[in-house]
Parts: structure tokens; sequence; C-alpha cells
């Protein structure tokens, strides 16, 4: 199977973009991985840090590990929206493919100091590193009210913090945040083109659950290469749970009620699987 990195560059280089779809509960795993499967595409399992202390570390390497080798499929796992670097860290030596490390409540310099420390760390052990320099907004859920304006941080200094850090990806503020709200986030795709005229780096868009379909496409056409969805796999999951237990509100079963969230999850990342162009169905 393929290296992250390569599969990322690949990405770009084709008009793609993977999907990188988080989990907390087996059954949400057991829908990514099922998409990922049936349409034989790349994905990028993500653990937030609360995500990632429900579920384990351990666990979650372990689960990865198994996916890949008993489905053949190329799986991947990220720590999404590290903030401390001594975790960070544990989940280099763990076996996750990827870390995050969203430095962006630290002042500009302190980012530069701790991102530059984990890519060291991270890097040393074949390990892809994510960065962030602007607080991408919003929370992972669904609300019915209107987005906060968001601030955009110039594009030069997101450049000089790719620069400075060395790191492989960066978390790029193009107008989303994380969560569904009542309007769509306006997205400033040109963005991609400056950062992009001015280094090198693989572009990363979160929030990816309240972003349109025509502005994902557009985003991928100039060079974003990941795009985070969460919120809308929790949707699926709840909505799947709940709608069961509507139907049958006797059932205690866990293993009838399960599948239909599982399927519900993988329904949606096949969905979006095929907007970031991935899709190559298993003959």
């Amino acid at each position: 199977m393929g290296r992250l990195i390569e599969v990322l560059k690949e990405s770009r280089v084709n008009g793609r973009a993977v999907g990188q779809f988080n989990f907390s509960t087996l059954d949400q795993f057991q829908g990514i991985v099922k998409a990922a499967k049936e349409l034989n595409a790349p994905v990028i399992c993500g653990t937030s840090g609360g995500e990632a202390d429900f579920f384990g570390i351990k666990e979650a390497v372990s689960m990865a590990r198994i996916a890949r080798e008993r489905e053949n499929i190329n799986l991947f796992l990220n720590f999404d929206h590290g903030k401390d670097v001594d975790l960070l860290k544990k989940a280099v030596d763990e076996g996750y493919d990827m870390i995050h490390f969203d430095g962006s409540d630290f002042p500009f310099e302190k980012n530069i100091e701790l991102t530059k420390e984990i890519v060291g760390y991270a890097k040393e052990r074949g390990v892809v590193v994510e960065g962030e320099v602007s607080k991408i907004g919003g929370k992972s859920t669904v609300s019915d009210e209107k987005m906060e304006e968001v601030t955009l941080t110039s594009v030069e200094k997101v450049a000089k913090f790719v620069k400075d850090t060395g790191i492989d990806c960066i978390a790029f503020d193009v107008g989303s945040v994380h969560g569904v709200y009542k309007d769509s986030p306006k997205i400033f795709p040109e963005r991609v083109d400056e950062l992009l005229n001015i280094i090198s780096c693989l572009v990363v868009l979160h929030g990816g659950s309240g972003v349109s379909e025509s502005d994902i496409k557009t985003l991928i056409e100039r060079g974003v290469v990941k795009i985070n969805v969460n919120t809308e796999l929790r949707l699926a999951w709840k909505e799947a749970i709940g709608d069961a237990f509507e139907e049958n509100p006797k059932e205690i079963t866990p293993y009838k009620i399960l599948p239909l969230s599982r399927d519900a999850v993988c329904d949606t990342v096949k969905n979006k699987i095929n907007i970031f162009n991935f899709a190559q169905k298993r003959v």
C-alpha cells in the first residue's frame, strides 16, 4: 500500500482530494472502512483529542492496521487538532501515520517553535505533519444559528509559517468553519492559488461538512489535497440510531441497531469520496 505523503502528492497532480473522516465509535470506523473498500479509495481516519481519549490511541492504531491488512485498502490514521506536544509524540510512537499540531492558540513565534519540535520528531519516524496558523472556528455540531464572521490570516504569514516549520501540510483558512450552520460559508478559493504561488505545500481544508459541492470541487482544482469531514458523519450516525429506536423502541440488541448507523456513515463517506473525485469501484 502507498505511503500517505505519496498518496497526497499524487492527489494534487491528478486533481483529487483524500477525505479525512473522524470517528469515535467502532460502527463509525466500520462505515468508513466499508466505503473505502467499496469505492477502492484511500481514506484518512481522524481522531481529535476527545475522540482519541474515548476510543483509545492504541486501539485506533490496532483497528487501522487490521482494516488495512484484512480489506487491502489505503487507510491512514491522523491525530486531528492535537494541542499537546507529548501526546502527539505518543501518537507517533504508537503508529499514527499523520499528526496535526494545532498551535493556533499560541503566539505566532511560539507556534512555530512547537511545530518545529513536532516536525523534527515525527519526520524522523516517517510520519506526516500538518500545521495550523490561524484558528479555524466553529464546532463539529449542527446549529440553526448563522456562522460567525470569519477573519482570514494573511497568505504571507501562512507562507512564513510553512517555510519556518518544514511541515508537510497546512490547514489553510479559506472561509470554512467546523460544523454545519444555517448559512453556507463564503469560500475564497483564490487564497489557495496565492499560497501555492509563494511556496510549495500540501493544502488541507478543515470544516468540509458545511461547504457546497461546487466550492469543494473548485478548491480541489486549485490544489487542496485533503478535506476533513466530521459533523455530517455524526449527524448521519445520530439520525440512523434515532430512527432505529423510533421504529422499534423495544429493541435492546446493539448488533441489530449499530449496523444501521454503520451503513449511514458508509453512505455519507461514499458520497464525499465521489465529490472528491476518488471513487474507483472495485470490479
